[in-house]
């Protein structure tokens, strides 16, 4: 029986009874029948009492759980060990745990309400905006939407650190976007030692000049590229004279000391599209680019003479040293690696051979067998 309609019933019998009660004594039989109606009543809502006693008992274990949970969430959010950030789909920032903070040097409270813009570096920030394009375009139409991103971000204090940043969407019940989520973790350590491998792999550690296997796939690189744009370039073979009197005279220090300090002088006065590498022992290699013509090549070469002229004082010692010069053009001298290192390489000999301290350019039709090719060692 519905409670509302029973307790409407009583009422309404209560009322009879009151009235007959003051017309005539009451009827037993219909006492009877209202108390019996008014026990079931009474039992009715004692039984509703105790479901809704239970159904409190429940609401309340259900809201501790979801307090529980929420600070669950909360402190997982808070203290995630990567930076975390939600924003609405133009970047405002609505919320953001304590490693961001940290990351930003900015205080956490004071994120809310900022763009997140203004702690993107500026290099970065074409692409920032590309990701927001990003959503605009596919978030409403794909819930799944994720993005991965390396940029820079700028704290407060401190110079910019590289993060990688993943992006994801969060969209209400009819499919808009509701909130951007963005986990940014710290891979600045993890660039400096990528860096620190390649530059050991594709650097001598002496000089810091590129080495032979930077040059290997550097002059690959290159000759495709005057093959494109229909442009000349040189490879010149750069030999010191009388450097292994030197070293054993002075020892290998000193040598390697002079090693360092001709790599300087022969950097000072490069064009900025060339490329000086060490390429073994007391040789060095050059790739010039964009090369008009032989006189470029020969102003080129004297000019990396005279900067060997001047004495080297090096621990102690005044040191004079020259060198022995062979170039070879692309594409006059050839239009693959080899041939050209192999024109390159009979020419640094014939300036050896013509009493050294000079520079000599190969001549096309020379050193065409691989029994002629001398690379230095």
């Amino acid at each position: 029986m519905d409670l509302a309609l029973s307790i409407n019933t009583v009422c309404q019998r209560a009322a009879q009874l009151q009235l007959q009660a003051v017309k005539s004594p009451p009827q037993p039989h219909l006492v009877a029948e209202a108390l019996h109606e008014l026990y079931g009543v009474l039992d009715e809502l004692r039984a509703s009492q105790e479901e809704v006693l239970w159904q409190n008992r429940q609401l309340l274990s259900t809201q501790r759980e979801l307090e529980i949970e929420r600070q669950r969430y909360h402190d997982l959010f808070n203290f995630a060990p990567y930076g975390y950030l939600v924003t609405d789909a133009e970047g405002l920032i609505l919320e953001a745990n304590f490693a961001i903070a940290t990351l930003l040097k900015f205080p956490q409270a004071d994120l809310i309400g900022k763009p997140l813009i203004l702690f993107i570096e500026a290099a970065s920030s074409s692409a920032f905006l590309a990701l927001l394009a990003g959503v605009a375009t596919s978030g409403d139409t794909d819930p799944a939407f994720v993005k991965d991103w390396e940029g820079r971000v700028c704290p407060y204090l401190g110079p910019p650190i590289d993060v990688a940043v993943t992006l994801s969407v969060n969209c209400r019940a009819n499919g808009t976007v509701a909130s951007l989520r963005w986990l940014l973790r710290d891979i600045t350590q993890q660039k400096r030692e990528i860096a620190k491998i390649h530059h050991q792999a594709f650097y001598d550690p002496l000089t810091h000049l590129p080495n032979r296997t930077f040059f290997d796939a550097h002059l690959s690189q290159a000759i495709a590229q005057a093959e494109r744009n229909s442009e000349q370039l040189a490879i010149v073979f750069l030999d010191l004279d009388g450097f292994k009197d030197i070293n054993d005279t002075l020892g290998h220090a000193t040598g390697d000391r002079l090693l360092a300090k001709t790599a300087d002088r022969l950097t000072q006065d490069l064009r900025e599209a060339d490329v000086l590498v060490r390429w073994g022992g007391d040789e060095f290699a050059l790739v010039m680019h964009q090369v008009e013509g032989v006189a470029t090549v020969t102003q080129v070469c004297e000019r990396l003479q005279a900067q060997l002229r001047p004495i080297f004082e090096v621990n102690g010692h005044s040191v004079t040293i020259s060198s022995s010069m062979g170039a070879a053009l692309f594409p006059r001298h050839g239009r693959d690696p080899e041939t050209l290192l192999r024109h390159a390489d009979q020419a640094l000999y014939a300036a050896k051979d013509s009493g050294r301290n000079t520079y000599r350019l190969a001549q096309a039709g020379k050193a065409d067998t691989a029994s002629e090719f001398r690379i230095p060692r």
